[in-house]
């Protein structure tokens, strides 16, 4: 059985989980045993309902009576984070993790190729150079070049920090954690001087661009800035977006609301500073959101306005967050240049939100405190 992890959305995870479940138990009962290979598990694991997913996945694979005959494939891309912080015991850990294998001198006879020649050409891991295998020197070299070029936005929103940060400054030496050697060993190669050097296919390929370009800088068109903002809002129901000065352009921020809702259900909460230089600021805010649903807006308290002077998307139930550009950088009215998003620990804002002042929907202001 396959599952898309990719393809599960908030209203599809119920049906697409209960399938699942009869599906094996069908298979067992007919062929005596099952085997889940279970793609991009890292994306859904991110839904709503991750934990009756894992909690799922749990009994089939460990606690039942047919977990013995239920096999398992989970496919994660290296970035993801895979565990779910609630009591009972994680399913990951029972769990082998395995790598990509690197080649080996068979490899590179099978195709070939002098091994060191095959690593500088396609990277120290097969991940490249299995697209070689039965299509000829010629006609694989424009296959690799032209899938990296095809699937390098997605390839490199996969790609732990770490690599990135390699990449992004490519034969610098830097130390990287393990985690992003294992992706960068299917991107080139490590020198005896443990410095990494891109694959010969890499570089001919539009791919190091798009790091460049893309991660983790944040996107320069509007567009492209939703995607990415809706993308870290993947898995959350509530997600607090703190920026004291985010509703400066209150008409910028509801064009950018607007496009955002058809790709999240999640409710953000705006918490912001109050201008009392305009007149009626939390009127106009009010007026030009109405009509947005899931977002709701308060005034920081006068005492909180210094110490909550960062910006922060934070996730709650999923303890995680981002710190962000400005927001004028997200609502694409500045070029982004060095701007980037940079995950980090949840930072709990309920205090805050509640002595905050209401503003949207217009609920009691009173003016700031």
């Amino acid at each position: 059985m396959f599952v898309e992890g990719r393809s599960i959305t908030e209203a599809s995870q119920k049906a697409i989980r209960e399938k699942l479940d009869t599906d094996v138990a069908s298979a067992i009962e007919t062929n005596g045993y099952a085997q889940l290979i279970f793609d991009d598990y890292g994306r859904a694991i991110r839904r709503s309902q991750s934990g009756t997913l894992h909690s799922m996945l749990y009994r089939l694979l460990v606690d039942s009576a047919t977990a013995r005959d239920t096999g398992a494939l989970l496919i994660a891309r290296p970035s993801d984070m895979l565990d779910l912080n609630f009591a009972g015991s994680p399913l990951i850990s029972r769990a082998q993790t395995v790598v990509l294998p690197a080649l080996a001198e068979a490899d590179a006879s099978e195709l070939g190729f002098q091994l060191a020649e095959l690593q500088d050409l396609a990277g120290e891991s097969t991940w490249l150079a299995r697209r070689l295998m039965s299509a000829g020197p010629r006609q694989g070299r424009v296959g690799v070049v032209e899938h990296l070029n095809f699937d390098r936005r997605r390839i490199v929103e996969s790609l732990p920090p770490g690599a990135v940060e390699v990449l992004a400054g490519a034969g610098t030496g830097l130390p990287v954690d393990s985690i992003s050697r294992e992706a960068l060993m299917c991107l080139g190669a490590f020198d005896a001087d443990d410095a990494f050097e891109p694959a010969t296919l890499v570089s001919e390929s539009k791919f190091l661009d798009e790091v460049r370009l893309q991660n983790p800088g944040w996107p320069g068109s509007l567009a492209e800035s939703v995607h990415r903002f809706a993308d870290l809002l993947v898995g959350a129901e509530n997600a607090f977006w703190v920026d004291r000065y985010l509703l400066a352009e209150p008409s910028r921020v509801r064009e950018f609301l607007d496009l955002l809702q058809p790709s999240t259900t999640a409710r953000l909460r705006l918490l912001v500073s109050d201008d009392r230089e305009r007149a009626n600021f939390p009127g106009s805010i009010s007026s030009v959101l109405d009509g947005v649903q899931n977002v709701e807006v308060r005034f920081m308290h006068r005492l909180d306005r210094k110490p909550l002077h960062d910006r922060h998307l934070v996730l709650p139930a999923l303890r995680s967050g981002y710190v962000l550009p400005t927001a004028r950088v997200i609502l694409g009215i500045d070029d982004p240049g060095t701007a980037l998003a940079v995950p980090m620990p949840a930072v709990d804002y309920t205090a805050y939100w509640r002595r905050a002042t209401p503003v949207f929907p217009a609920a009691n202001y009173q003016g700031a405190v």
